[in-house]
């Protein structure tokens, strides 16, 4: 069911009362609340009206409105839609992406790959609500943000964006070959106080410092952070620093930065910078996965989630492999040996002691990705970040507390992050409690958007090509969730046409997990697909195979069912 409210949200503030008064109620009716700082209300009634909140309460407390429109989603949990407080709409996620890092323009030139992001936006925007993540907060690109801020806007399938404008940094990398550049260079305190004036007229909701230190302490370009630091306060407006290292950040904070979107790497927080975060409050964003993505990335050793493989762009997460195929000419000797050698990638221990360390402080704590970024998908990156912030000692209600009103501090918003009484309807419906296991945050169900519920079919429609090339990246990956997660559990699998050589996924992970741990570079791509109808036929290359020598070609016909899973294959070898 589908329940479409709109919000004209240009009237006065009393004609939006009474639009608010004369929209029809909806009633989401037996499921179990679950809130930051409160206990979880079991057989609950939240009714909406308009774009607002309007009651909560167990189904005792709480009167249905009479011709209220009633959603009965007894079985699962309503929890305040999340908010993604690091991420960047001018990157993919995808290989290409950040020239910067890995100059691959020769195989995909910049621009084109800023066409794609651009062409895939309205994808992108429901990638995120289908995570449960209705907010994002992007800490900086080109001044095109502001495009995107407007398109989420008006659009029905998309996250409330807040923005920053272009990085007003200390280094300014010369790959990024388009006129409206993501980031900007600057020396003097009086041009930087200038763009500060320029990114705040054009009406972005953050100012961005990139605060690179290479070869010279922090005290070099502390002029000019000061100066922009002074020049948004002074327009209010919120200034976030990337300031990775501990004296850095110390600087910037000192300098008055309201926001630091990163975890300090490089050593130990001591208590003095702590204590300065809580007196200030600044706002902390660990982004604690970002770097371990990277690397992953360059070893090919990727190791998403369950979440990531079936939400993520699947196109995306295919580039990621393209270190695979592309020419060795392209590559560093460094990377053409990592990927050879596949050395494990450690997730970032400083990182996540100084996360416990600020959060067992008491400073505000935002969940934030740095999606965008290579290997850090658009949509449910955040249930990566989540388990590392599991390890790193949050409980399961501190860390959604992080994603939700940590989120909504960090939006500037004090009518989101909960589901109470006078908040934006703003809440995902998930299938299981997220108390217990932080990967039902990310199975959900249904969003409600701005005080629309929209169903998850809605936000992805099956393609049958979808579960085939989820299963590939996970196969590639050497994932055996991912991987049997593309498939029905009664799947059966044939040799052309009809000689069944197993049935069910329990058998497929026997027979697939000692196929991953045996043949550590086993690979494959696809030479040619075609799409009829729920069939897709795929002419496919493996290697790595040390049963079958260097190459086997094989064409695999996939049959995917109504729900989006595939439930038969053929093999022609």
């Amino acid at each position: 069911m589908l329940i479409a409210v709109v919000a004209v949200l240009c009237l006065p503030a009393s004609h939006a009362q009474e639009q608010e008064d004369d929209a029809q109620a909806v009633a989401l009716i037996d499921g179990t609340v679950v809130t930051p700082g409160a206990d979880p209300i079991s057989d609950a009634v939240v009714v909406i009206r308009g774009d607002r909140i309007t009651s909560v309460g167990s189904n005792d407390d709480v009167t249905v409105p009479d011709n209220a429109v009633v959603v009965d989603v007894s079985g699962r949990y309503i929890m305040p839609g999340m908010v993604d407080g690091h991420v960047h709409f001018f990157q993919s996620g995808g290989l290409y992406t950040r020239p910067d890092v890995i100059d691959l323009r020769a195989a995909r030139p910049y621009d084109e790959e800023i066409a794609m992001i651009e062409e895939r936006l309205p994808d992108t925007f429901r990638r995120y609500l289908a995570s449960g993540v209705t907010s994002v907060v992007d800490v900086g690109g080109p001044m095109w943000n502001l495009d995107v801020r407007a398109q989420a806007d008006t659009a029905r399938m998309a996250p409330t964006v807040v923005t920053a404008g272009p990085l007003i940094s200390s280094v300014e990398p010369d790959e990024f070959t388009v006129d409206d550049k993501p980031i900007l260079r600057f020396e003097s305190p009086g041009a930087a106080r200038e763009e500060v004036r320029r990114q705040v007229n054009a009406g972005v909701d953050l100012i961005k410092i990139w605060y690179i230190v290479r070869g010279q302490g922090p005290e070099a370009f502390r002029p000019v952070v000061d100066a922009v630091i002074d020049e948004a306060h002074g327009l209010d407006t919120r200034v976030a620093v990337h300031a990775t290292g501990l004296e850095t950040a110390r600087t910037a904070v000192e300098a008055g930065a309201d926001i630091l979107v990163h975890s300090v790497y490089d050593r130990p927080v001591d208590n003095a910078f702590v204590q300065e975060l809580v007196a200030e409050n600044v706002l902390y964003v660990p982004t604690l996965m970002v770097s371990e993505r990277y690397g992953q990335t360059f070893a090919q050793t990727l190791n998403l989630t369950v979440a990531e493989h079936r939400i993520g762009q699947k196109d995306v997460i295919a580039s990621l492999f393209d270190l695979q195929v592309l020419p060795d000419s392209l590559l560093s000797d460094r990377m053409r040996r990592m990927i050879a050698q596949r050395p494990a990638i450690p997730s970032d221990s400083v990182a996540m002691q100084n996360l416990k360390a600020v959060h067992d402080a008491g400073v505000t704590v935002v969940a934030g990705t740095d999606a965008g970024n290579i290997g850090t998908l658009h949509g449910p990156s955040l249930s990566r970040e989540f388990e590392l912030m599991r390890a790193a000692g949050l409980s399961p209600a501190e860390i959604l507390e992080t994603a939700t009103v940590g989120g909504a501090t960090l939006m500037g918003r004090d009518d989101l992050g909960r589901v109470e009484a006078g908040m934006q309807a703003d809440l995902a419906i998930v299938n299981g409690n997220p108390l217990d296991d932080l990967a039902h945050a990310f199975d959900v169900d249904a969003v409600v958007r701005r005080g629309e519920l929209l169903r998850i079919e809605s936000l992805l429609p099956t393609r049958a090509e979808a579960p085939v090339q989820q299963q590939l990246n996970a196969y590639n990956a050497h994932d055996i969730d991912g991987f049997l997660d593309a498939y029905a559990d009664s799947v059966k699998v044939y040799a052309y046409p009809n000689r069944l050589q197993m049935t069910g996924t329990s058998r497929m992970r026997d027979v697939y997990s000692q196929l991953f741990s045996r043949n550590p570079t086993l690979f494959a791509n696809v030479t040619r697909r075609m799409v009829q109808g729920t069939v897709v036929i795929d002419e496919e290359r493996v290697r790595g195979m040390a049963s079958d020598g260097d190459v086997t070609n094989a064409i695999a016909i996939y049959h995917v069912n109504e729900d989006g899973k595939i439930a038969r294959v053929e093999f022609v070898r």
